[in-house]
């Protein structure tokens, strides 16, 4: 009798191990992907603030030199064409009085009182990555920059700043309020993490992170 007790109390054990398995591996699988993700996001929230900060202090990363020194701060995570990683760079402004009066002449247009795009400078895989506020150009992708490799950037024509909707950075109020001709600079990151991923557990495989200045 006792024996048979012995072996039911150890079946039962068994299967309640093999129970605790279904929940405990998911667990520590999701609890090492994001652990490493956050890690991941630290390091880049830092590279942003301090690519913003050179942005807004005048540094040109359409040429090979700005494109260096944003090398230099993410180079680690891949950018490259087709690599894992981009950086978008993006002035804006509000549109006013001025920026209509520079498209036709009178103090209203379509983009008056919008958040509007004035420059917008990729370096890496910008294919698979865009700016959540959207790419200033009529065919949605950034044109590669002349002479400078894995760069696209696009500069905003006054027409375009006051007319298009397609130079309108969608949402950015919601984010930010700007005065009226107030110029922001903004640096988003992107990290996709495909050996990251287990399909139904840990999400996209994505780490983002923006600073604005």
């Amino acid at each position: 009798m006792r024996s048979s007790r012995r072996k039911n109390q150890s079946g039962a054990t068994i299967i309640e191990f093999t129970l605790s398995l279904a929940f405990m591996v998911p667990l520590l699988i999701g609890t090492y992907v994001f652990g490493f993700r956050l890690v991941q996001a630290q390091q880049i929230d830092q590279i942003v603030r301090d690519l913003a900060h050179m942005y807004s202090r005048g540094v040109d990363f359409t040429t090979a030199g700005g494109d260096g020194e944003a090398d230099a701060l993410a180079g680690q995570f891949g950018l490259t064409s087709t690599g894992n990683a981009a950086l978008i760079f993006s002035t804006i402004k509000l549109a006013n009085a001025a920026t209509c009066q520079a498209y036709n002449g009178t103090n209203n247009c379509n983009n008056l009182n919008k958040a509007i795009f004035t420059q917008q400078v990729g370096i890496g895989n910008v294919t698979s990555n865009a700016s959540v506020f959207g790419t200033p150009v009529a065919s949605g992708t950034l044109p590669g920059t002349s002479g400078v490799s894995g760069n696209y950037s696009t500069n905003v024509s006054s027409t375009a700043q006051a007319n298009n909707s397609w130079a309108v950075a969608n949402g950015f109020l919601n984010v930010v309020s700007l005065t009226s001709g107030q110029v922001v600079y903004v640096v988003e990151m992107f990290d996709n993490t495909p050996a990251l991923s287990v399909g139904g557990i840990t999400g996209q495989p994505l780490v983002y992170a923006r600073a604005i200045f």
